[in-house]
C-alpha cells in the first residue's frame, strides 16, 4: 500500500484535539529590543548626553550674564558721559551768567546805582567766589555806596573874591607813588604813603583816597592776624568799616580771631571753654596761631589732655579717657599712651576701693616746633567797638 493510502485509512482527529495532545511547552517570551553592544554603540552614551545638556546650559547663562554685564558698563559709561557733559554745560552757563552780572554792575556803578551793582556782584561771588576781579569790584562798590550816603558839606564863597588856582603838584606826586605801591601790594607802605597825603592836603581827591585805604587796611589787617598779631589785625579791621563794610572772607577771619582771643582767655582756668571755642576753628582754620607761635590745633589737643587730667582726678575715669582718645586722634603722642592705660583700666575695671592713681597727671604734651603759651592766665580781651569819627591821618 502506498503512503497515501495509509494516511487515508488512519481516523481522523479535529485541530483541538490534536492541540491537546501535544507536549506542554513553556510561552514564548517576546523578543526584547536590540542591546546597545548587540547593535555596536558606544557604551558611555547615557552619561554624556545630561553632560552635554549641562554644558549648554552654563554656555547659555554665561552669554546672558556677558550680556548684562556689558549693558550696565554701557548704561555706566554712557551716565558718566552725559554727567561730565551736563558738568560743564553747567560750568559754562554760570560763566556766562557770572559774566553778564558784572557787565550789568559795572553799568549800574557808572550810573550811581550802587545798591543794585553790590546785589550783582554778591550774586556772582554766590556762583563763583574765585571769579576775576569780583572781591575787588564789590570793595569798589561798597566803598562808593558809602561815600553816597554821607552828605557833603558845601563851602559858601565869596562871589566878590578870586579864586586861585591852587598847586597840587606835591599831592599828585604822593598819590602817584601810593597807587603804585597800591598795585604791589605793599600794605604797610601804602598807608604811610596816604598819611603823609592826608598830612599834606585832607581833601585832595577824598573819595578814591579812602578807598585805597580801605583796601590797604584791610589786606594789612588780615596779614596781621595771619603772622599771629590777632590783636593788631582786629584793629585794621576795624578801622576798615569806618570806609566800608567788609567783605565775607574778611569777617570770617576776624571770627575766627575772635574766637582764638576769647578761647585763649580761659586757658587753665576752664578747659572745657578752651575745648569749645577752638573746637569750631580747628575745622576751618587750624593753622591760625597767636603771637607766641602756638596754632589753634595745638591748643586744641593740650586742652584736651588737661581737661582729661581734671576729669580723672575728680574720679571720672571713662569720661577723661574720652578725651585723651580725642587728643590722640589730633596728633599721637607716646607719652600719653600710659596715662590712657591707666585710665583705661580704671574705667573698665571697677575696684571695690578707692583706688590710688598709678601715674601722674598733668603728663607734658609734645610740643615739638612749638612755643608752649604762657603759664598766665590771659586776660579777657576787651570788645573792639567800631570807631564813628573819622581815622587821624
Amino acid at each position: 500500500m502506498s503512503e497515501m493510502d495509509l494516511e487515508n485509512t488512519q481516523p481522523s482527529r479535529s485541530r483541538e484535539s490534536l492541540e491537546d495532545t501535544q507536549p506542554n511547552r513553556p510561552p514564548v517570551a517576546p523578543e526584547s529590543p536590540a542591546s546597545p553592544q548587540e547593535e555596536g554603540m558606544p557604551q558611555h552614551e547615557p552619561e554624556t548626553q545630561p553632560r552635554r545638556r549641562s554644558l549648554r546650559g552654563w554656555v547659555i547663562a554665561g552669554g546672558i550674564l556677558l550680556i548684562l554685564l556689558l549693558g550696565g558698563l554701557g548704561t555706566y559709561l554712557g551716565y558718566r558721559a552725559a554727567q561730565a557733559a551736563r558738568s560743564q554745560m553747567s560750568r559754562e552757563q554760570i560763566v556766562t551768567l557770572a559774566t553778564e552780572q558784572m557787565m550789568l554792575a559795572q553799568q549800574d556803578l557808572e550810573q550811581g546805582r550802587f545798591q543794585n551793582a553790590r546785589r550783582r556782584l554778591e550774586y556772582v561771588i554766590q556762583l563763583d567766589p574765585n571769579f576775576p576781579g569780583v572781591q575787588e569790584k564789590l570793595a569798589e562798590v561798597m566803598i562808593q555806596e558809602a561815600f553816597s550816603l554821607t552828605p557833603t558839606a558845601t563851602i559858601a564863597l565869596a562871589t566878590s573874591t578870586p579864586t586861585p588856582t591852587p598847586d597840587f603838584r606835591g599831592e599828585e606826586e604822593i598819590f602817584n607813588n601810593a597807587r603804585q605801591l597800591l598795585a604791589q601790594k605793599e600794605w604797610f607802605a601804602v598807608l604811610d604813603m596816604l598819611d603823609a597825603l592826608r598830612n599834606k592836603n585832607l581833601t585832595y581827591r577824598a573819595v578814591e583816597v579812602d578807598g585805597m585805604y580801605y583796601i590797604a587796611l584791610r589786606n594789612r589787617g588780615l596779614a596781621k592776624i595771619n603772622n599771629g598779631n590777632l590783636e593788631g589785625g582786629l584793629y585794621d579791621l576795624a578801622l576798615v568799616e569806618r570806609f566800608g563794610p567788609l567783605d565775607v572772607d574778611a569777617q570770617g577771619v576776624r571770627n575766627w580771631a575772635r574766637l582764638y582771643l576769647t578761647g585763649a582767655a580761659y586757658w587753665g582756668v576752664r578747659w572745657d571753654q578752651v575745648i569749645f571755642y577752638f573746637s569750631q576753628i580747628v575745622p576751618a582754620y587750624p593753622g591760625l596761631r597767636d603771637v607766641n607761635g602756638v596754632t589753634a590745633l595745638e591748643r586744641y589737643r593740650m586742652a584736651l589732655i588737661k581737661y582729661g587730667d581734671q576729669l580723672a582726678t575728680e574720679g571720672k575715669y571713662c569720661e577723661a579717657l574720652k578725651q585723651y582718645e580725642a587728643a590722640q586722634q589730633v596728633a599721637p603722642d607716646g607719652m600719653l599712651e600710659p596715662t590712657m592705660t591707666a585710665v583705661y583700666n580704671l574705667c573698665y575695671v571697677q575696684p571695690t576701693e578707692t583706688p590710688t592713681l598709678p601715674f601722674t597727671l598733668t603728663p607734658t604734651p609734645s610740643t615739638t616746633g612749638v612755643i608752649l603759651p604762657p603759664t598766665e592766665t590771659p586776660t579777657p580781651p576787651a570788645p573792639t567797638e567800631t570807631p564813628t569819627d573819622t581815622p587821624a591821618p
